[in-house]
């Protein structure tokens, strides 16, 4: 997979940092026209993260900072949903930002590796599980590894991009691609 190729990102994980991941690939991937999905099994947290993400939008346009044109194009380009093994079908990366329990990831990274493409990246936003740890689980752990946003993810330029032994090369260097196009510093 290469970086030009990637047309569609799901994120999830509609807390705090998964809504920020999701809304910083939607600002600077919307020229590429990245489409990007935002999950979570929770109702609630999904209805918060589109009410925080219309607030957001809205904000930027206040403040100057984007034109409303751009907003409404970053709106265009993100959608929500409840339904976790539909909203990672046919994406190019997924990046997961859920809790951090070792046994829920498991059965999430063991679930959707299952789902997803055959060259999908997996990448989970743990900063204290590393991808070993679920590369059994998952199908493709080539395809794996972690990419850690530090909070806040919109403001934070750093990012933590952690190989494990069963990560490929060409995984780093699509994920390290990919840090770079969404504005972030890669580490």
């Amino acid at each position: 997979m290469k970086i030009e190729d990637v047309k569609r990102v799901t994120v999830i994980g509609a807390g705090t940092m998964g809504r920020q991941i999701a809304m910083n690939t939607a600002l600077n991937g919307r020229k590429e026209g990245y489409q990007v999905v935002l999950t979570d099994s929770f109702e609630k947290a999904v209805d918060s993260a589109k009410a925080w993400a219309a607030d957001y939008l809205k904000g930027r346009v206040s403040k100057g900072r984007i034109t409303q044109e751009e907003a409404d194009l970053v709106s265009s380009c993100l959608a929500f949903t409840t339904d976790v093994d539909t909203g990672v079908m046919g994406a190019d990366l997924v990046v997961e930002a859920i809790i951090e329990n070792l046994e829920i990831k498991k059965e999430l990274f063991g679930r959707i590796s299952k789902i997803v493409k055959a060259d999908t990246i997996l990448a989970t936003n743990s900063s204290n599980l590393v991808s070993s740890k679920l590369a059994e689980v998952t199908e493709h752990p080539e395809r794996l590894m972690n990419l850690h946003y530090f909070n806040p993810a919109l403001a934070m330029k750093l990012v933590e991009v952690v190989r494990g032994e069963h990560t490929a090369d060409e995984t780093v260097d699509f994920i390290v691609d990919f840090a770079v196009a969404n504005g972030k510093t890669p580490i």
